[in-house]
């Protein structure tokens, strides 16, 4: 009988567990008084080095927690202005959608922008010096639909002071808690409007005094547009604007590490913005705001501290400030060229580390005296059990090769010589036990592996032949006819699998008439590719005939359903372009609406009423219609491999976005064109696997062939 392997290692195991057990007490002795002294002068040396880690760990650690202070002390600081930047951009997207879509609006009396009480959000209008709001009375009365946004934004806690548009023709809509005068205003010459109108986005002022003394402040502008009739017309810049009281300095003041550490914030040309230092800024003089320019500075260390922030560095620094050790930790904000930084005195930083390293040392010392009363006899038994394991570990490598190694090894190299290609090797193993039982077991897999291996050969081999020979029976030369400048043209076919039942074709059945044919058999695989070539054949020979569409389908109808035994079908959009007239005729078995665009325009669907799929039903009538096509007109056809792909989530590409994607590429040719749709395609499923096959042909009529040709 065989006997199992956990028997046999539970065996060995015991049997070398026994015999060290006494072998260890022996050996163990000699090298544990020996250790006892190592281990007192290591202790002492541990003691010291922990101290001075300890030390070293809190000030990295203080180091990293100012660093860390000072990145989210920015990251706030950037939270409230990303706050006032949106703000500013809903209320020029407002504004732009009231210039885009006027008849969305109705026009809004006057008295919807006077003054309400003091402390409510009101909103004004005001012109320019020499402009009457009269003469601007349709416009502004459209402009006053943006009012409630205005109101809105300045009365959400969100820290705006106001928030207003300043249009090209002069008016100013502005919303404000403040009672304002209704003095002339012109905003067309305030460096908030020329700054967002030349940057044409989005654009922060420098600090400035408010006008109506409440401060420090600073504005955001973006431009806004009337994008109707598809042409992009500048028509003024919205703005928000706010006080650094209200945002910044709270920041700043808040920011307090023991009794020394405060924060500061510097602009891109390294002045001080916001510190709760008085003697650090000058906030008003004649009129202007005032800094003190770090960058200047003849202390040296302030020096290289301030040009690390202005060039947006984050990290951290010692340097000596006002007689004192400072650490000072600087992150950049991304709203604006700005910097924050934060500093911190040395020493109040390391006089906790001091004291921990005193208390590490006294702590040291006395577990030194009582680790040395006890050591011996610890170490020792530590040196039994370790001596005892080895010796166990010997004898059992001992006795495991000589009973498990041999076979394992056998297998190892015969698995070895099958990996290498040799499927007629055998594993010949006799122990007994399963390990033999697993040799015999690997011999039956590699002789499956054999008869799988030749057959999938061969099922590759024949599915590479029928992908080349499908592939060579649609055209792939583009352009097709060089010679013919009336037309452009680009096909291509993706199957889902090796080879597919999508196709498409175009061919002459005249000098100047151009058959274009886009069909998908349903199913895959092979299958559906040998119905694909029947379908193809049949198409394009009753299209030599130059009968009508309606004909060929019904036709190539009757002859697919005779002996459908399977009930396949295939769906089919066929056309014939007149070159000399550009009259286009074309019917629909089933398929996907093509798209078109006439004379450079928006692409729509082709309606025409679809009857049923090729295959289905005999002696069904078939219906086509015509149209003529001008110059640059474009025809976009494609299989539902296209408009039914999905993404992982499950959700389809769908008819609306495949319609929104044709007309933001609509000016390219058909290459590009069918290329851009692709990769619009491929970036919605990212990654899914591909489910059916896709197929697509795009047609640019150029010109019509002239009668005396």
């Amino acid at each position: 009988m065989f006997r199992r392997i956990r028997s046999k290692v539970l065996a060995v195991i015991l049997s070398a567990s026994l015999g060290a057990l006494a072998l260890l007490s022996v050996t163990g002795m000699v090298s544990i008084f020996r250790l006892r002294g190592a281990a007192l002068d290591l202790g002492e040396q541990l003691g010291g080095a922990a101290a001075r880690n300890s030390e070293t760990a809190l000030e990295d650690q203080m180091r990293q927690q100012i660093l860390s202070l000072a990145r989210d002390k920015a990251a706030l600081t950037d939270e409230k202005l990303t706050v006032i930047q949106n703000q500013t951009k809903l209320a020029a997207e407002v504004a732009t959608r009231i210039y885009t879509y006027k008849n969305l609006y109705q026009p809004k009396p006057r008295g919807y922008l006077q003054a309400g009480q003091p402390g409510m959000e009101s909103v004004f209008l005001m012109t320019a010096p020499g402009v009457s709001p009269e003469s601007l009375a349709n416009e502004i009365s459209m402009a006053a639909n943006i009012a409630d946004v205005l109101r809105q934004s300045t009365a959400a806690d969100l820290g705006l002071s106001a928030s207003y548009i300043g249009g090209e023709s002069g008016y100013f809509i502005v919303a404000d808690k403040t009672i304002l005068s209704s003095v002339p205003y012109d905003p067309r010459i305030r460096s908030w409007y020329t700054g967002a109108k030349e940057k044409d986005g989005i654009f922060w002022t420098d600090i400035f005094l408010d006008s109506f003394d409440r401060g420090a402040g600073i504005s955001c502008a973006m431009p806004f547009y009337d994008l109707s009739n598809g042409c992009r017309i500048f028509k003024g810049v919205a703005g928000s604007g706010t006080l650094l009281s209200v945002n910044v300095n709270k920041i700043i003041d808040s920011t307090k590490i023991g009794d020394s550490g405060f924060a500061f914030l510097l602009n891109e040309k390294g002045q001080v913005i916001a510190t709760p230092r008085s003697s650090d800024v000058i906030t008003d003089k004649a009129g202007s705001f005032f800094y003190d320019d770090y960058l200047q500075s003849s202390n040296p260390g302030l020096g290289e501290l301030t040009q690390r922030m202005v060039r947006r560095e984050s990290g951290i620094m010692e340097l000596e400030k006002d007689g004192h050790e400072v650490y000072a930790a600087y992150h950049p904000l991304n709203t604006l060229n700005w910097s924050l930084g934060v500093l911190v005195d040395v020493d109040e930083i390391m006089a906790p580390a001091l004291r921990i390293e005193q208390d590490i040392l006294l702590l040291a010392n006395q577990e030194m005296t009582r680790i040395d009363r006890n050591i011996t006899l610890v170490v020792l038994a530590v040196l039994i059990i370790i001596v005892t394991a080895t010796v166990i570990t010997i004898l059992v490598a001992i006795r495991l090769s000589n009973s498990l190694t041999a076979p394992i090894v056998a297998l190892s190299a015969g698995a070895k010589i099958i990996g290498a290609g040799d499927l007629n090797h055998r594993l010949e193993v006799k122990t007994g036990d399963e390990i033999e039982v697993l040799a015999e077991t690997f011999n039956q897999m590699i002789g499956n592996i054999k008869k799988i291996t030749g057959e999938k050969e061969r099922i590759g081999t024949e599915l590479n032949v029928a992908t080349r020979i499908q592939a060579g029976m649609l055209p792939c030369i583009f352009p097709p006819f060089p010679d013919r400048k009336e037309f452009d043209i680009y096909a291509q076919m993706h199957p889902a699998k090796e080879v597919g039942g999508d196709f498409y074709d175009f061919f002459f059945t005249a000098r100047d008439k151009l058959t274009l044919v886009i069909a998908d058999v349903s199913g895959k695989g092979v299958p559906a590719a040998l119905f694909m070539v029947i379908a193809k054949t049949l198409i394009k020979n009753h299209s030599q005939m130059q009968k009508p569409l309606d004909e060929i389908l019904f036709s190539v109808n009757n002859q697919l359903c005779e002996n459908n035994e399977e009930c396949m079908f295939v769906t089919v959009f066929a056309c014939q372009l007149d070159l000399i007239t550009g009259v286009l005729s074309f019917a629909n078995a089933g398929h996907n609406k093509p798209l078109i665009s006439r004379s450079g325009g928006d692409y729509e669907f082709l309606e025409l009423k679809r009857g049923l799929p090729l295959g289905v039903s005999a002696d069904f009538p078939y219906q086509s219609a015509e149209l003529t096509l001008n110059e640059g007109d474009k025809l976009y056809l494609y299989t539902d491999g296209i408009n039914e792909a999905e993404n992982p989530q499950g959700d389809q590409f769908g008819n609306d976005r495949l319609l929104e994607t044709a007309n933001s590429c609509r000016e390219l040719g058909p290459r590009d064109f069918d290329e851009a749709l692709r990769r619009a395609l491929a970036g919605f499923v990212n990654g899914a696997e591909q489910s059916d096959d896709i197929t697509s042909l795009a047609l640019v009529f150029r010109q019509k062939v002239k009668p005396d040709r």
